[in-house]
């Protein structure tokens, strides 16, 4: 990527951060939604979702991490094994309240990521629904079918863990394609006990 445009997302990142700050400190938290689109390199927002009642929403950040995930790990070629997990938050639904009905919910998931070997921010979008909640999707939004443009993640009923653990499977797994798999060798049965020199 052009270092004139890495420059500018991150003076626009600094920028969009500050804004997010100071908007959030006032008595109503605002958010500028992120573009469209499953992964967002430039991340819009870093802040907490909107939130409705007085006190802030709560977000990953605020949180123990809720699963568990390997440590981060630096191969011999100087790549890393998966990215940062900075935060993760819902646009509209606030991760300790949760919804109010967990079997019929639908919400856009934000999950942000720092790549370590070189410090870019990449912010991962993912539509988060139950089978009843598409239903409601399409009610309240009053459409005769729901086309799903976005990565989507379909789930029995609200729960933080699984929905977090598979789009962490997800951006690992992204993260690490096109890298050969560690036990690969050169030639069939060679292992590293039998290598010399």
């Amino acid at each position: 990527m052009d270092p004139v445009k890495v420059g500018i997302f991150v003076v626009a990142f600094l920028l969009l951060l500050l804004l997010g700050r100071k908007l959030s400190s006032s008595s109503e938290s605002t958010m500028i939604t992120p573009p469209p689109g499953s992964r967002i390199d430039e991340p819009a927002v870093v802040a907490a979702p909107r939130t409705t009642g007085k006190e802030p929403a709560v977000v990953g950040a605020d949180l123990p991490f809720p699963i568990h995930i390997p440590e981060i790990k630096r191969d011999a070629d100087g790549r890393y094994n998966r990215p940062e997990f900075l935060n993760y938050y819902f646009e509209e639904t606030d991760l300790v309240r949760g919804p109010e009905n967990p079997a019929a919910f639908y919400d856009d998931f934000y999950l942000l990521v720092r790549d370590i070997e070189n410090d870019h921010t990449a912010l991962y979008k993912y539509f988060v629904a139950t089978p009843a909640g598409l239903q409601k999707a399409m009610d309240d939004e009053h459409l005769p079918a729901l086309y799903l443009e976005e990565q989507a993640l379909i789930v029995p009923r609200w729960d933080v863990p699984l929905i977090l653990d598979t789009a962490v499977k997800d951006i690992m797994k992204s993260y690490t394609e096109g890298k050969p798999p560690e036990d690969t060798h050169a030639l069939p049965g060679d292992d590293d006990s039998s290598k010399t020199g």
